[in-house]
């Protein structure tokens, strides 16, 4: 938004960010991302890389549109969640095959070590899943972005 002076200056009025409502979007984002990779990669069975990119894609977007900043701080921000939403996809599919009727998901996930299960993730991961990876955090950390 711009004003003009009677002298012909014209003053840009920036909206301030909020960091706050960047967050939640960004978390509901990457909540709904983890989801989303478990569906294709249960329902296709197979694992899909560019679901990372859209991870990343998604909660770019969320952050941006919601926090309005245009700092690098919100860039970071949605890199992390980036990498949160597909860790968290991973391990809710671990989670879900490793169920069964005797052992719910629910019961799983309250006694996994999550520790251990994000290491074995990163061991059992080969080359181009890094790269995927990496293209996803990028994607979160330019869209979160507000030029």
């Amino acid at each position: 938004m711009s004003e003009q002076f009677s002298q012909g200056y014209t003053v840009e009025i920036e909206k301030k960010g909020n960091f706050a409502l960047a967050l939640l979007a960004g978390i509901i984002a990457a909540i709904l991302g983890a989801g989303l990779w478990m569906a294709v990669e249960v329902g296709l069975q197979m694992k899909i890389g560019f679901v990372a990119i859209a991870i990343g894609a998604l909660v770019g977007f969320a952050i941006r549109l919601a926090g309005h900043g245009g700092s690098a701080l919100y860039g970071v921000l949605g890199a992390v969640l980036t990498l949160v939403g597909c860790l968290g996809g991973e391990i809710l599919t671990v989670l879900y095959t490793a169920s069964s009727p005797q052992q719910s998901m629910l019961d799983l996930a309250r006694t996994t070590d999550y520790v251990s299960l994000i290491q074995i993730i990163f061991t059992k991961m080969d080359p181009i899943g890094y790269l995927i990876y990496g293209i996803g955090i990028f994607e979160g950390y330019k869209l979160s972005i507000k030029k």
